[in-house]
């Protein structure tokens, strides 16, 4: 098989140069308003590996970035109490949802990953979009079952950071405490 990263001939979805080098991350955070959103990576930096969640084969490459990523932040997050994950708009797409597999790398001694309780109605895709955009057609995220613990929320990508304030609004609508964003990649605009 071929890296899906770099394309050189690999025993895994990603090879062990590209894992090695992703492994590094670029850590960071960003800011909307009051609320934290951290990153593992730049977009640009794995662009082509975030595509893949548009095939099928993207189930291995998430599992592949969950593990080098959302996995070693779980191991090392120490919480004072029981935390859910929870993904956003964890619809399954070509038979797999991303950010339920970010989401379930989180499981930890502290932190329990919840699934199916956070869904858009509004399915516009927000790929390439202005914010503009992103601000007149919402997701319209509706909570599918009541949450007691405070909340990570969970996606594969920040841009304008709609998506994650409109969920956000969404669950403390409903009483739950959501204490920060937690994403793949930060695609600043």
């Amino acid at each position: 098989m071929l890296c899906a990263n770099c394309g050189a001939f690999s025993f895994s979805i990603i090879c062990s140069k590209c894992t090695k080098h992703l492994e590094f991350g670029e850590v960071g955070k960003r800011t909307f308003g009051d609320f934290a959103v951290y990153y593992f990576f730049k977009f640009d930096s794995i662009s082509r590996l975030l595509y893949s969640k548009y095939h099928l084969h993207g189930l291995f490459v998430f599992n592949k970035l969950a593990k080098i990523s959302f996995k070693i932040f779980a191991k090392n997050a120490k919480f004072d109490q029981i935390i859910n994950a929870i993904p956003i708009d964890d619809n399954p797409i070509n038979s797999y949802s991303h950010s339920a597999i970010l989401a379930k790398a989180l499981k930890s001694e502290f932190i329990k990953p919840k699934f199916g309780l956070l869904h858009a109605q509004n399915q516009i895709k927000y790929a390439g979009k202005s914010l503009k955009f992103r601000q007149t057609h919402p997701r319209k995220f509706k909570l599918n079952s009541p949450i007691s613990n405070p909340v990570i929320l969970v996606d594969d990508i920040v841009t304008t950071g709609t998506s994650m304030l409109e969920a956000k609004k969404v669950l403390e609508k409903h009483g739950v405490n959501v204490l920060f964003g937690l994403v793949l990649a930060d695609a600043r605009e």
